[in-house]
């Protein structure tokens, strides 16, 4: 089942790869019948010969509506390819083309390691990093694109290639816009060695009343995130009651995370749940994106400013919309890191076109409901264009 069940493709057939020469093996015609039989072997060439659309999928978190495969398309699951490995000085580590978050970060803990992976443990690694890659670990390391060593690629000839910085235009181009030129099947990250014993963050939850939404983002617009810290904004529904939810993060000791973040405790939230955190479990608080089925629709937008009134106004429209019936899982989220890093490697080394983009937030109406899908859609498009006339983004850095 897919994340979202939004304009999910519904294709002609599943097909289960076992190994990354599974995907370029030869699939005969006789197999290929279009139902939800479960094939196990994929061909590229052969769906780009006979222009059949193909879609490849791990954690199956994609949100997107543009992806309209038809009867005849072809989907080709990854998660059997959901090796981890590290060498001998556990400064790189080989990941799966079917990985998921949780699985990298157990594997890497376990190793006494970190990598640097996204903050949803139901994702997949690759198709995160693929597409930039933002993390909790990024003030540090860069973007995800950054951390890649190689990939094993296979593109529309078929063939299983390793690509490295030595193919310049491909390396360029899979590095922010991978899915577009065929399916990753394992990548070499960096990987840094870390004991367990000091892979700990302090992270939680602070949970303010609407009222002090003004002076939490003017407090999120002026905090300078240093290389270790990240925070995220949340409207949420809690007790049938919107609520304004910071989680912050701090990659070090609680006494120096509290002090860096003071301008936010200082608000006075009236719930504090953060504590000191091991990082196999960074991501808990996450858990309810791993949540699959239902409808969610989403509308991002790009920013370099937090204004308060343009969050009021967004306030207002998610406090409106979840009066609706069975929309209380609704969200809006807004992630914020520290982008030194990220930023110290020119636009131009790769394809990845948001390195200048500050605050990055989306807002997702949640329902089952199918009925809601005009009112849900008309609610994402103001906030999205709430967000996108009250800042000074450009069209394509949206």
């Amino acid at each position: 089942m897919r994340w979202s069940e939004f304009h999910a493709p519904d294709p002609g057939a599943v097909v289960y790869v076992a190994t990354e020469n599974d995907v370029s093996n030869v699939v005969s015609r006789a197999h290929l019948i279009w139902t939800t039989s479960l094939l196990t072997l994929a061909k590229i060439k052969y769906c780009n010969t006979k222009k059949i659309p193909f879609l490849a999928q791990n954690g199956g978190s994609g949100w997107s509506s543009s992806l309209n495969l038809g009867p005849n398309g072809v989907i080709i699951n990854m998660r059997a390819l959901n090796q981890v490995s590290f060498n001998s000085a556990r400064d790189e580590a080989t990941i799966g083309g079917g990985t998921l978050i949780s699985e990298a970060i157990e594997a890497a803990y376990a190793n006494n390691a970190q990598l640097t992976t996204g903050n949803c443990n139901c994702v997949g690694v690759l198709g995160a990093i693929l597409g930039g890659g933002y993390g909790n670990l990024m003030g540090l390391s860069g973007f995800g694109v950054d951390t890649l060593l190689s990939l094993n690629y296979v593109g529309a000839d078929g063939k299983l290639t390793k690509v490295t910085p030595n193919d310049k235009e491909l390396w360029w181009a899979l590095r922010g816009a991978g899915p577009n030129f065929g399916v990753v099947t394992s990548a070499v990250v960096k990987s840094n060695p870390v004991p367990q014993a000091n892979n700990t963050a302090w992270l939680g939850q602070l949970i303010y009343t609407g009222d002090k939404l003004e002076r939490v983002v003017s407090a999120i617009n002026n905090l300078k995130l240093e290389p270790e810290m990240n925070v995220f904004l949340y409207f949420a529904i809690s007790e049938s009651k919107p609520v304004v939810l910071i989680t912050p993060f701090y990659y070090g000791n609680e006494t120096t995370a509290r002090r860096k973040f003071a301008s936010l405790l200082d608000i006075g939230p009236m719930i504090d749940t953060t504590a000191i955190v091991p990082q196999n479990h960074w991501n808990d608080g996450a858990a309810k994106f791993c949540i699959r089925g239902d409808r969610k629709p989403a509308y991002a937008a790009g920013m370099l400013h937090m204004l308060p009134a343009v969050w009021r106004a967004v306030w207002e429209e998610f406090v409106k919309f979840t009066t609706n019936p069975g929309t209380n899982q609704s969200i809006v989220l807004m992630e914020a890191y520290s982008l030194g890093k990220g930023r110290s490697v020119p636009d131009s080394e790769s394809a990845f076109p948001y390195r200048q983009v500050t605050f990055n937030a989306v807002a997702i109406p949640w329902y089952s409901n199918a009925s809601l899908d005009p009112i849900a859609e008309a609610y994402g498009r103001r906030v999205r264009n709430i967000w996108w006339t009250n800042d000074n983004m450009t069209a394509n850095t949206r």
